[in-house]
């Protein structure tokens, strides 16, 4: 029994001190048929040292991404590219060490004022 107890919490301290090293969805949003302004909210309290954003339904041209932080800093993300549905960005690097993101501001254009809306997705990793 002593030896399944320390096999557990072995198991337990390894997986409270590994980071986030997979792909993780941080937030979906719909965006509307023209230029506008959404945030998507990261709920949780996770440190991420990239983020990407990937394009379903309809294309979008992504304008301006900020990324803010649980310390009240943000950072730009230069994107300023056309994403296709289907497609997403490449891995955007985060300012410093691991950063706890609490959300993404997206500013945006869809192309085409009809058809299905654009859902744009955020994952970290």
């Amino acid at each position: 029994m002593n030896r399944f107890l320390a096999f557990a919490f072995a198991c337990l301290g390894a997986t409270l001190s590994t980071p986030v090293s997979a792909e993780t969805h941080l937030g979906s949003v719909m965006v509307r048929y023209n230029t506008d302004t959404d945030v998507i909210p990261v709920p949780s309290a996770v440190f991420y040292g990239a983020v990407r954003f990937c394009v379903s339904q309809s294309a979008v041209h992504m304008h301006d991404l900020d990324a803010h932080f649980a310390n009240g800093g943000h950072q730009d993300l230069w994107v300023r590219a056309v994403v296709r549905a289907g497609e997403c960005t490449r891995w955007i690097d985060l300012n410093g060490p691991r950063r706890n993101l609490t959300s993404v501001v997206l500013r945006y254009d869809t192309i085409g004022a009809s058809g299905p809306r654009a859902v744009v997705s955020a994952y970290g990793r």
